[in-house]
């Protein structure tokens, strides 16, 4: 049995540091490591507990993150809240395989750990060809075009009317329309993919992280 791949998330955020966590540990094939909140931790811990992956935003308290990406021999995505072409680029060229600016729906996430792995699935081991290389190329981000022009389905058009009072959760949106959360949750992804809606981070009195939608 293929090992699952050990995920090290680095946010000086504990709370969004646990959010990122919980996704990584409900995808199957990946271990969630205990998030770290800064540089020297992070060194620690890719020393220590040797990740596949990390997941590790820009500004940390300790260090510059995308730095901290270049300087370790571990495959990593950089999630953070800037926006700016330069700070993009600047982590690519770090050696990022890709950037997630947030917040961001957690479908997308669970679609880059998916991508992830069947990059590895095809560049585990020995010579490879150059339609092998491609295809492992194309794995990482294979799945994040949706069509701009892409129809919208009966649910989402209710959605999308929903949404013209307000920013709503997707429990709150499953309630109004008559679905699942999960049926909601999976149709606002599909808008937030399009650009129809946008998804935002609000904390509630636990604590916990709750992701809401609202009109482009």
């Amino acid at each position: 049995m293929t090992p699952d791949l050990r995920v090290l998330i680095v946010d000086d955020d504990f709370r969004v540091g646990g959010l990122h966590r919980d996704a990584v540990a409900d995808q199957a094939g990946f271990e969630a490591l205990e998030p770290v909140r800064g540089v020297r931790e992070a060194r620690a811990a890719v020393r220590d507990r040797h990740p596949d992956l990390v997941l590790c935003d820009v500004y940390l308290p300790d260090g510059d993150g995308i730095a901290f990406v270049s300087e370790i021999d571990v495959d990593a995505l950089v999630i953070s809240a800037a926006s700016d072409a330069d700070t993009v680029r600047r982590a690519l060229r770090a050696g990022a395989l890709g950037y997630l600016r947030k917040p961001f729906d957690p479908r997308l996430l669970r679609d880059r750990l998916d991508g992830y792995r069947r990059y590895r699935n095809l560049l585990t081991a020995g010579d490879v060809d150059q339609e092998t290389i491609e295809r492992a190329q194309r794995a990482l981000h294979g799945r994040d075009a949706v069509p701009a022009t892409a129809s919208q389905t009966a649910t989402e058009r209710v959605i999308l009317e929903h949404l013209r009072d307000g920013e709503a959760s997707a429990t709150a949106i499953a309630e109004r329309i008559g679905v699942s959360r999960a049926t909601a949750q999976r149709h606002l992804a599909n808008l937030a993919a399009r650009g129809a809606v946008e998804v935002g981070l609000r904390y509630g009195a636990t604590g916990r992280p709750e992701h809401r939608y609202r009109l482009s």
